[in-house]
């Protein structure tokens, strides 16, 4: 039984996070005036949105920092580094299903600090394994999918902390198995998946290229996002390709056009320009705004290139 004074802590740090995010949010959302003329507002709105949370993240970490006079002066860091094994996980499970803002990462931390690698690591892939994933999933009805899901959040972030990438193809094949994705799903495992560079871009590709034929849609588009991201810090030459067939193949390509962009390899420019002239005919409004923005952000020339629409520059 968790004593009730850690219960106590833990709701008023949640109660606290939730009050910085409901700020947060307010003033990002004040800041919609101010979106691009070519942006979207939906994609801008989830932009700002993604700013508010990992702005509330980081003062949540910030306030497990803190001494708190109910835990003997001790930081959130600091009281549950001291606790047992059996004690952590029953928080964990506690803070999953009960709190708001899921598992405060000093709890993370401490399951990641103890010493008997063999005992987390087996835990952390069993609550990542036998979780639920989907809401048809779920063995209670009254539980949202949402909060029984961050047991798979914080354990696959305990993973990630002790360097184990055993789980890689078995997360990369749980989520392939979505026919469309929650984006909380995807934000979550991509932390995972992004720690371990040399396991996971080969295991990408392979199952992008499974569905070049297909329309790339679902959980691959998520993928794409993820495999930019891992290049961003290292690039490679499968990475690239892996953009390039991305973009060949998906039905939306805006998530490679994007990609592309964040990415920042110049060579994907002459690809752009000949897609926009080839297409002048059928190509979406929309997809010809985000391809002249990255060839833009990519330093490529767009005065040779023309507007189907013939606003572009005027809203540039």
């Amino acid at each position: 039984m968790i004593d009730q004074k850690i219960i106590d802590v833990l709701k008023r740090y949640d109660e606290i996070a939730g009050l910085i995010l409901e700020q947060k949010v307010d003033e990002f959302a004040d800041k919609m005036d101010e979106k691009p003329p070519e942006e979207d507002d939906v994609t801008y709105e989830q932009y700002l949105q993604r700013v508010a949370m990992q702005e509330t993240e980081e003062q949540s970490l910030l306030m497990e920092q803190e001494p708190q006079e109910s835990l003997d002066g001790l930081t959130m860091n600091e009281f549950f580094a001291k606790l047992s094994f059996a004690e952590l996980t029953e928080i964990l499970e506690f803070c999953a299903t009960e709190l708001d803002r899921g598992v405060p990462q000093s709890v993370v931390n401490a399951l990641v600090g103890i010493e008997d690698s063999d005992e987390v690591a087996s835990y952390a892939r069993m609550m990542v394994r036998n979780s639920a994933w989907a809401e048809e999933e779920l063995k209670d009805e009254n539980v949202l999918f949402e909060m029984e899901f961050q047991k798979v959040k914080a354990s696959l972030k305990i993973l990630a902390g002790r360097h184990d990438a055993s789980l890689i193809d078995d997360v990369l094949d749980r989520f392939m198995s979505y026919d469309r994705t929650h984006s909380f799903v995807a934000d979550s495992i991509a932390e995972y998946i992004e720690s371990f560079p040399e396991e996971s871009v080969p295991a990408i590709i392979t199952r992008l290229e499974e569905h070049k034929d297909d329309g790339m849609e679902g959980p691959c588009e998520d993928l794409v996002v993820m495999l930019t991201n891992i290049g961003k810090e290292k690039k490679s030459e499968d990475i690239y390709n892996a953009l390039r067939l991305a973009f060949r193949s998906m039905t939306n390509k805006i998530y490679a056009v994007i990609c592309f962009a964040d990415y920042g390899d110049d060579r994907a420019v002459p690809m752009l320009k000949n897609y926009i002239n080839r297409h002048q005919g059928d190509i979406s409004r929309e997809l010809f705004y985000e391809m002249m923005s990255a060839i833009q952000n990519l330093g490529g020339d767009i005065e040779d290139i023309s507007d189907p629409f013939g606003d572009f520059r005027k809203k540039s």
